[in-house]
């Protein structure tokens, strides 16, 4: 005899006429049957019933809809996954968002992205040929009340120079990144530069970016290919000493391998010195927002404002830089050892020595000032 009952991170959707049904725990999205739902709805996700009783009950546990008592084999594995989703505790429509959507050995080449494939003209074109033009630019309100013109003010120093020269960078060259450029941009984004008494012996960690509830629980996990007196491989950034911990000792054709393949095929990514896989340690941020609906959108938030904090950096120290989201998240989580539940992979971010050409995908803006440029 084995016992059922039903997983109450469940995600339900109405989609033409049909109920589809997420799950957390496969990460994966299936339609229901009326009857199936009919069963999901009968059975209690606190309590224990014997299987014999649930129709269909092996079927729904293996699409992770319901969890089983089975002590070893992949049923028992949902059931593990199940119950840490309730420890952490993530919010429901979080955990099937966050689940659902990640991506596992992606190659944009065979998702039918073009933009790996053919020049930039030729993408647009055929996607305004299809959608049309995109909404304006610029937006304004109908009818306002009054219209305030503001003093033109053009300020001068290090952070507005940095923020000018802000740019995502593409292309890299071959030259070994400075090992000094490495520390400073580590320790200035993810390093920790002051602390604060909060309760006996916890302490509050001040950083150069926010952080929802200043708990600051976005890691870093180094890529490095080409650094001065670095051997490539794959790092955690120690933020507690400012170190590097190694994870897998790599070559730099591995590196290169690893950041296309992590960034879902993105080639152009590939000659960074240094990439940086951002993961968010969720079980910190859930221990204070426990349930809550805004704690996930907090986590992405955090790692937004560690990459801009990045690009600024790298601005100043005449590095390129870059972010995507277009990452193979459970990929990376499984080399890195992650879970996906405790911690996970959110973004991944890069620098290096820009290449003295710009790529087609770099393109050279021209100066825009207010009321006196249009276009």
């Amino acid at each position: 005899m084995w016992w059922v009952r039903r997983s109450p991170h469940l995600h339900f959707r109405l989609e033409d006429d049909q109920v589809v049904a997420a799950s957390p725990l496969t990460g994966g999205e299936v339609v229901l049957a009326r009857d199936e739902l009919e069963v999901l709805l009968d059975l209690p996700s606190g309590d224990w019933v014997e299987a014999g009783s649930v129709p269909g009950a092996r079927a729904l546990a293996e699409r992770g809809l319901a969890v089983t008592d089975e002590a070893v084999g992949p049923l028992a594995d949902l059931r593990a996954r199940d119950e840490l989703l309730s420890t952490v505790p993530w919010h429901p429509a979080a955990a099937a968002y966050h689940f659902t959507t990640r991506w596992r050995d992606v190659e944009l080449r065979r998702a039918g992205s073009s933009e790996l494939l053919r020049a930039p003209e030729v993408e647009v074109d055929e996607f305004i040929g299809r959608h049309g033009a995109p909404p304006p630019a610029f937006h304004e309100v109908e009818r306002p009340l009054g219209v305030v013109e503001l003093p033109l003010v053009e300020p001068d120093g290090g952070l507005f120079e940095a923020l000018y020269a802000r740019r995502t960078a593409r292309s890299f060259d071959g030259a070994p990144l400075a090992l000094e450029d490495l520390a400073v941009v580590l320790r200035t984004v993810f390093g920790a530069h002051g602390q604060a008494p909060i309760h006996r012996e916890l302490h509050g960690l001040r950083k150069t970016s926010p952080s929802g509830g200043g708990l600051h629980p976005t890691e870093a996990y180094p890529l490095l290919a080409n650094v001065e007196d670095i051997p490539p491989g794959l790092y955690h950034y120690r933020a507690r000493d400012h170190a590097l911990e190694l994870l897998e000792p790599l070559d730099r054709a591995s590196c290169r391998s690893a950041l296309v393949e992590f960034t879902a095929g993105q080639t152009y990514l590939g000659g960074a010195q240094a990439a940086v896989v951002l993961t968010s340690r969720f079980e910190r941020s859930f221990w204070k927002y426990r349930v809550h609906p805004k704690a996930y959108a907090a986590a992405l938030v955090d790692a937004g404002h560690l990459s801009q904090t990045l690009y600024l950096v790298c601005a100043a120290r005449g590095l390129g830089a870059f972010v995507t989201l277009a990452v193979n998240e459970a990929s990376i989580d499984d080399r890195l050892g992650l879970d996906g539940v405790t911690e996970g992979t959110v973004a991944v971010c890069g620098f290096g020595r820009p290449a003295g050409v710009r790529s087609l995908l770099e393109p050279e803006f021209l100066p825009y000032v207010p009321r006196t440029t249009t276009f």
